[in-house]
C-alpha cells in the first residue's frame, strides 16, 4: 500500500497533512477525499468555518498530485 497526504489549500493558506494515510488504490484515495470534503462541510455548520474557495489536494508519498476536490 502507498501513503497519501490530504492537504487543504485556498491558494493563500495551506493545511499540510504531515502523517498521511496508507490506502489500497486510487479509488480509495478518491473516496477519502470526497469523504473529507463532506465531513468538513457538515462540520462547518457547527463551527462556522467557511470552506468555500478551498480544495483538497491528495499527493502520494513521492509528492505527485493524485486527486483534487474543490469545496
Amino acid at each position: 500500500m502507498r501513503r497519501y497526504f490530504f492537504n487543504l489549500t485556498n491558494g493563500i493558506r495551506t493545511v499540510v497533512d504531515a502523517d498521511g494515510v496508507q490506502l489500497e488504490d486510487e479509488e480509495a484515495v478518491r473516496l477519502g477525499a470526497l469523504e473529507m470534503v463532506a465531513d468538513l462541510r457538515e462540520e462547518s455548520h457547527i463551527t462556522g468555518t467557511d470552506w468555500s474557495g478551498w480544495r483538497v489536494i491528495v499527493r502520494d508519498e513521492n509528492g505527485c498530485d493524485c486527486f483534487e476536490v474543490k469545496f
